[in-house]
C-alpha cells in the first residue's frame, strides 16, 4: 500500500468533507416546503426544529467524547448511517411522528459527525509531519464545506421545478426527489470516509471497544471541558464560538423578513434571497480559501488577522442595517449581506487552527465539539433574543444586535491572541488530569 502524504491527507479530507456537506446542501432548500406539502403546520414546524436543536446541544459533548474514545474513523461511520436515514425519512414522511424520526436522525448525524473528520485530519497530518502548518488544510476544508452546501443547495432546489409527472399529495413528492438524492449522496459519502479515513496506529490503538467507549465518555467529555475552561486560548475561541453563533442565528433569522419587506412580499423575495443566500456560501468559501494568504500579506498574526476580518464583517452588517432604515434599499442590504460572510470566511479556520494547536490528539474531537456547542448555543440565545428584540423595536435595532455580536466575537479574538502570546504559539495542553 501506498504510504499517506501530507498532500495525499488533505486530498481526502476535501473530498470526504464536500460530500458530507453537499448531501446536506441538496435537500436544505426543500425542508421547509417538504413540511408545506404534508400539511404540516407552522407550529409543529417550529417543534420538530426544537427537537432537532435540543438533540444537537445535548449529544454535541458525548459523541466528540465518543470520537475520542471510540475512534475518528468508526464515529463518522455511525454518523454516516443516520446522515442516510434523515433526508430517506424525510422524503417518505407523511404525519408529524415521522417527521420526528427523520429530526432525530439528522441531529444524531450532526452531533456525531461535528469532529471526526476534522480531528482525523489533524491527528493524521501531525503524525506525518509534526511540525505542520494546519492552517492552509483546516482554511481548505473550510472553503469546501462552504461551497459544497452552497453548489448543492442550488441544485437541490432547481431539481422540483424540473421533475414532471409528480404531484404534491403523493407518496413521492418533486421535493422528496431531493431528498432521496441526498440520501444516495450520503451512502456514497459513507462508502468514501469507510474507504478513505484510514487513521493512524496510535488512533487504532487508543479506539477500544464499543461497549468500553460509550463507559469512558463521561471521563472524557469532563476532561475535555476542564480543558475548554482552563485552557486560556481555548476558553476565549468557545467564547467567540458563541458570539459568532448568535450573529448567524440572527442574519439568518432577519435577512428573509427584511428582504421581503424590502421587495414587497415573500414571494418576490424568495427567489432573490435564495440567490443571496448561494452567494454567501460562496463568499464563505473564498474568504475561508484566502485565509493563509492574507496571513502571509499582512503583518499581523492569524488571530490578528481573525479579529480584523470580524471587525470588518461587523461594518458590513452594519450596512445592511442602514439599508433597513431607509438609505440605499434592497441593493444596499444584499451588497451588506453577501460582504459579511464573505469578510468573515477567513476567521474560522485561523480560530480552529489555534485550538489545533493547543491540544493533544487525546481530546481534539471533544473540544471541536465544544466548540460546536458553543455555536448552537450562542445561535439558540440568539433566535430567542434578537427576534424578540426586533419584533419590538424594528429591524434596525436587530441588525444592530448582529453587529455587536460580531465586535464581541473580534474582542474575544484578540484577547485570545495576547494569551497565545504569553502561552507560546503552540505550547502543549496544561498537564491536567485525565479523571
Amino acid at each position: 500500500m501506498t504510504p499517506l502524504t501530507a498532500a495525499r491527507v488533505q486530498r481526502r479530507y476535501l473530498l470526504l468533507i464536500g460530500l458530507r456537506w453537499a448531501a446536506t446542501g441538496l435537500v436544505l432548500p426543500v425542508s421547509m416546503l417538504i413540511y408545506a406539502t404534508r400539511g404540516i403546520d407552522l407550529p409543529t414546524v417550529g417543534l420538530l426544529v426544537a427537537l432537532y436543536s435540543g438533540l444537537v446541544v445535548l449529544l454535541e459533548l458525548p459523541t466528540g467524547g465518543l470520537a475520542d474514545q471510540l475512534g475518528r474513523r468508526r464515529t463518522m461511520l455511525l454518523a454516516g448511517v443516520f446522515l442516510v436515514l434523515a433526508p430517506l425519512c424525510m422524503a417518505f414522511a407523511q404525519v408529524w411522528w415521522q417527521f420526528a424520526i427523520a429530526a432525530t436522525a439528522s441531529a444524531l448525524g450532526r452531533a456525531l459527525g461535528s469532529g471526526p473528520v476534522e480531528a482525523w485530519y489533524v491527528d493524521t497530518i501531525r503524525a506525518i509531519d509534526p511540525d505542520v502548518s494546519l492552517r492552509a488544510g483546516l482554511s481548505r476544508g473550510w472553503a469546501v464545506e462552504a461551497f459544497g452546501l452552497g453548489a448543492a443547495a442550488t441544485i437541490g432546489g432547481a431539481v422540483p421545478g424540473l421533475v414532471g409527472g409528480l404531484a404534491n399529495d403523493g407518496l413521492i413528492t418533486p421535493f422528496s426527489i431531493s431528498a432521496l438524492g441526498a440520501a444516495a449522496l450520503a451512502v456514497v459519502s459513507l462508502i468514501a470516509h469507510a474507504v478513505l479515513m484510514t487513521e493512524t496506529e496510535t488512533a487504532t490503538r487508543s479506539g477500544g471497544s464499543v461497549r468500553m467507549a460509550f463507559r469512558t465518555v463521561p471521563t472524557q467529555v469532563l476532561h475535555g471541558v476542564r480543558v475548554a475552561w482552563r485552557e486560556p486560548v481555548v476558553r476565549l475561541i468557545v467564547a467567540h464560538g458563541a458570539a459568532i453563533g448568535l450573529f448567524l442565528n440572527s442574519v439568518e433569522m432577519l435577512a428573509p423578513l427584511q428582504f421581503a419587506e424590502m421587495l414587497g412580499g415573500p414571494e418576490r423575495a424568495a427567489l432573490a434571497y435564495g440567490l443571496l443566500a448561494a452567494g454567501a456560501f460562496l463568499g464563505t468559501a473564498a474568504g475561508a480559501a484566502v485565509a493563509p494568504a492574507l496571513c502571509r500579506l499582512l503583518p499581523l498574526s492569524a488571530l490578528a488577522v481573525a479579529a480584523l476580518v470580524t471587525v470588518a464583517g461587523a461594518a458590513a452588517v452594519g450596512l445592511v442595517g442602514l439599508a433597513s432604515a431607509g438609505p440605499g434599499g434592497f441593493a444596499l442590504a444584499a451588497a451588506g449581506y453577501l460582504a459579511v460572510y464573505t469578510l468573515t470566511g477567513p476567521a474560522g479556520p485561523l480560530a480552529a487552527e489555534a485550538v489545533h494547536n493547543r491540544v493533544t490528539e487525546r481530546e481534539r474531537a471533544t473540544l471541536v465539539s465544544v466548540e460546536s456547542l458553543a455555536l448552537q448555543l450562542g445561535g439558540f440565545i440568539g433566535a430567542i433574543s434578537v427576534a424578540r428584540l426586533a419584533a419590538w423595536a424594528g429591524f434596525v435595532t436587530g441588525w444592530l444586535a448582529a453587529t455587536l455580536a460580531l465586535v464581541i466575537a473580534a474582542s474575544l479574538t484578540v484577547a485570545a491572541r495576547r494569551a497565545e502570546r504569553r502561552a507560546g504559539k503552540t505550547g502543549k495542553v496544561p498537564a491536567y488530569e485525565f479523571i
